[in-house]
């Protein structure tokens, strides 16, 4: 019988070769390892720590030509996120960077997850991203977070990539469930994110154009609310965001604002800010500056949320090093939310 298995087993591979082209297959990771320390005013002091966290990926990544002449790409990616519970954990091990595209010349289209250009992506160009730095993620009660919804981006769906050349590139991207990370088995029970419908994200990006030192982008995205749902329980949220930013020599700057809507009518904006200095060509250095309103912030508290950060990015080849060193003002973006210093040290490297 295992004979049998065997030799139907190499049938099966040999026919499967003759059918298609050639393909290469890569196998690529990343490890993050960072220490964080905060010293937050609020509740006496209640809200401060220092912790360690972790971050690992793998990554499988094949690629070819079609037998009708187009290349495909095709690849996903297991995350290992630290500190989180098992169920939190069971999810995000496979939602990352899981694609199939079929490309013809400069048009990609895609299905997966986690893979087109979005809105998410740092867009002022400082050494390191400032909202995974000091954003709602890290620092307890900051509003400082990624424009409207990132369920476009997070979530399955379909879309197209347009290459234009000169380092510009648009994007559509649809998801039918926002929330819905694929868990259903081939769609079977799909699981999304309660009151909330389908979603989808347009954007511009333009990457030093033409050799110019200027880098732009635009994007909307929207995620609608479930039938008969009501704003409460997920109404429908809508994000707009733009940045230019210009580089020449070892200096760079960018400038960037982020809106988000919500059926509520209340608006969440962040305005971005930074100067970077080259040192050297392994020695990086940022100042970000970040203002966030919130006005569904009762108007007798609201305040005007400040980030001020420091950011030193060293290379040392195959391992990267970034400190990043932060005064929040106002968490929350409310007169009694107190103010909040942050330090993060974090080691990477890629293989």
């Amino acid at each position: 019988m295992l004979k049998k298995l065997i030799a139907t087993t190499a049938l099966i591979s040999s026919v499967a070769l003759t059918s298609v082209s050639v393909a290469q297959t890569t196998i690529t990771g990343s490890l993050d390892l960072t220490l964080r320390n905060h010293k937050h005013k609020a509740s006496g002091g209640a809200d401060s720590e220092t912790s360690m966290g972790r971050e690992t990926q793998l990554n499988i990544a094949n690629k070819g030509k079609l037998n009708n002449g187009m290349d495909y790409a095709a690849g996903f990616s297991l995350e290992f996120d630290g500190t989180q519970s098992a169920s939190t954990a069971d999810s995000s091990i496979s939602n990352e960077a899981v694609y199939l595209n079929l490309i013809s010349g400069g048009t990609t289209f895609h299905v997966g997850l986690d893979w087109m250009q979005n809105a998410k992506q740092d867009l002022i160009g400082s050494v390191g991203d400032i909202i995974d730095e000091v954003g709602a993620g890290v620092v307890k009660g900051a509003k400082l977070n990624y424009v409207g919804v990132i369920y476009p981006k997070e979530s399955i769906g379909g879309g197209i990539l347009q290459n234009f050349g000169n380092g510009i590139t648009a994007s559509a991207l649809y998801v039918p469930n926002a929330g819905n990370t694929g868990t259903g088995n081939n769609g079977a029970t799909a699981e999304h994110n309660t009151g909330s419908n389908s979603a989808y994200e347009i954007g511009l990006r333009g990457v030093n154009v033409n050799n110019s030192g200027i880098s732009f982008d635009a994007w909307k995205n929207k995620t609608e609310k479930a039938e008969g749902a009501t704003t409460t329980d997920g109404g429908d949220t809508k994000g707009l965001a733009y940045s230019l930013g210009y580089n020449t020599g070892p200096y760079g700057v960018g400038v960037s604002k982020q809106t988000t809507t919500y059926e509520t009518g209340t608006d969440r904006t962040s305005k971005f800010a930074q100067a970077s200095y080259a040192v050297d060509k392994n020695l990086t250095t940022s100042l970000v500056y970040v203002t966030t309103k919130d006005e569904s912030v009762a108007a007798a508290t609201r305040a005007t949320e400040k980030v001020k950060s420091l950011m030193v990015g060293y290379n040392f080849g195959p391992v990267g090093l970034l400190v990043t060193a932060s005064r929040i003002e106002n968490v929350g973006a409310i007169t009694t939310g107190n103010d909040a210093d942050a330090l993060g040290i974090s080691l990477n490297t890629k293989f």
